[in-house]
């Protein structure tokens, strides 16, 4: 006769080990952005890291949602075309928040692309006016010379654009300027440029992160000293890094 213990025991043997699902990913921006192309390429090069994802907006939102979630945060850390190359939003982000664990990071160059509306490509309606995030709209000045088309800033964001081209809920003949992988997120669109950004070298390095808030936060200064060494710790492993 099997005891309560050796019972007990004999269950536990029997049942099987279910594997502990990775942590939620949370992710600056939104769907369709530069991060979040990013972040599918470092998925891809990096599979065991698959999880579930989350757009978050800031990196301060990115991270306060990590940990207050018990997920990650992948978020932009530098730039080659930012004087001092840190994202200062990031910098903003640390000052709240300590990186605990670096896990990966990916460095990727910043390639812009066109979208108009598939109506208005089928009626080969010309470009009058392209409409993006102000910052994305600025590298893309050499390219709109030649339109000279109209700029609407989208303050929301580049995905938000394509969204409100794909929707035709701006004028006739917008094209979106954002990453290059917008037609997948809303396929109504069509791609008309690729590669239209003035600074062909332009790249961004990306960390996905473990985190914990801060009991008291620290300085600007501080921030960038403990983001610089983040960085410079990681060079040693990964030369590509900004």
């Amino acid at each position: 006769m099997l005891t309560v213990k050796r019972l007990f025991t004999s269950i536990l043997l029997a049942t099987p080990l279910v594997a502990q699902a990775a942590p939620t990913i949370y992710a600056q921006a939104s769907k369709g952005s530069f991060n979040d192309a990013a972040l599918h390429q470092l998925l891809q090069k990096k599979p065991e890291l698959k999880a579930n994802i989350i757009f978050s907006g800031t990196p301060l939102n990115t991270y306060m949602q990590a940990e207050k979630h018990d997920g990650v945060a992948f978020t932009a850390i530098a730039n080659s075309t930012i004087k001092g190359k840190l994202v200062s939003a990031t910098v903003k982000a640390i000052e709240q928040y300590k990186v605990t664990k670096p896990i990966a990071f990916i460095t990727t160059p910043i390639d812009m692309c066109a979208f108009m509306n598939k109506q208005d490509v089928k009626e080969k309606l010309p470009v009058k006016a392209i409409a993006s995030h102000p910052a994305a709209l600025a590298e893309v000045s050499e390219w709109n010379k030649n339109l000279k088309a109209t700029e609407i800033a989208v303050p929301q964001g580049t995905a938000y654009a394509a969204k409100e081209v794909s929707l035709h809920k701006l004028p006739q003949g917008t094209a979106a300027v954002g990453s290059c992988v917008l037609n997948e997120i809303y396929p109504n669109l069509v791609k008309i440029g690729t590669n239209i950004q003035d600074n062909k070298s332009n790249r961004t390095s990306f960390m996905l992160t473990e985190l914990s808030k801060r009991a008291q936060p620290i300085s600007e200064s501080q921030a960038k000293v403990e983001l610089q060494q983040i960085i410079k710790t990681e060079k040693n492993n990964n030369k590509d890094i900004i």
